[in-house]
């Protein structure tokens, strides 16, 4: 009782997205159309404590290239792209932040609500999967390599998109239309949007379209 009130913060952000899996999903695809995709598992929680079990340190210690980095938009894009592409939730919770909207400025993630075991932890985790599945290509190197392309910084705002990034040298629209039926690449949009929040970059939304 009155913890029912919807609140948009990053993982509701996230949630909210019509997230791509391999297979035909991006006809037809709206926010409520996962009712046929949505088949809740309940073992995403142990997949996800196994993996939130070794990566309990605030700051990354391993040597992923540009993880970990919010000083840039490039970085801040790559470290979530990287994070997708391994399936690390958490990781990618921690670089992402609430839209700043009329009434309230950007929030971003806390490692409480990244790392917990509550159920905007759980659907954050279930989507980061969903998502790992379409962004990752065929035969991903260990670490990928994530690269993104300069853009222009507006008022601390900046959009990139699909084709402004690369994974293991291929574009991220390629890969997620090598994920999806009956699609080609022309049709596709990627946009990640990220915004500057107390002096660090941070993935404000996510924008995938079709048509």
């Amino acid at each position: 009782m009155g913890m029912t009130r919807a609140k948009k913060n990053a993982v509701g952000w996230i949630v909210s997205i019509c997230v791509m899996a391999a297979g035909p999903v991006l006809t037809g695809c709206s926010a409520d159309s996962t009712k046929t995709e949505d088949t809740k598992t309940e073992d995403t929680k142990d997949v996800k404590e196994t993996k939130g079990s070794t990566a309990t340190a605030r700051a990354t210690p391993s040597p992923k290239g540009q993880s970990g980095d919010q000083s840039t938009v490039q970085g801040v894009v790559a470290t979530w792209v990287t994070a997708v592409v391994e399936d690390r939730p958490k990781e990618a919770c921690l670089v992402m932040a609430t839209p700043a909207t009329d009434g309230s400025p950007a929030k971003p993630s806390t490692e409480a609500m990244c790392g917990g075991d509550g159920p905007e932890a759980q659907r954050m985790a279930d989507q980061i999967h969903r998502m790992h599945t379409s962004f990752t290509p065929d035969q991903p190197k260990s670490p990928p390599t994530v690269k993104v392309a300069e853009v222009p910084v507006t008022d601390k705002k900046a959009t990139v998109d699909g084709e402004q990034i690369t994974v293991d040298g291929q574009t991220l629209e390629a890969i997620v239309v090598s994920h999806s039926t009956g699609v080609k690449e022309d049709q596709v949009g990627v946009r990640i949007e990220a915004g500057v929040v107390a002096g660090r970059w941070y993935v404000t939304d996510l924008g995938l379209s079709v048509g």
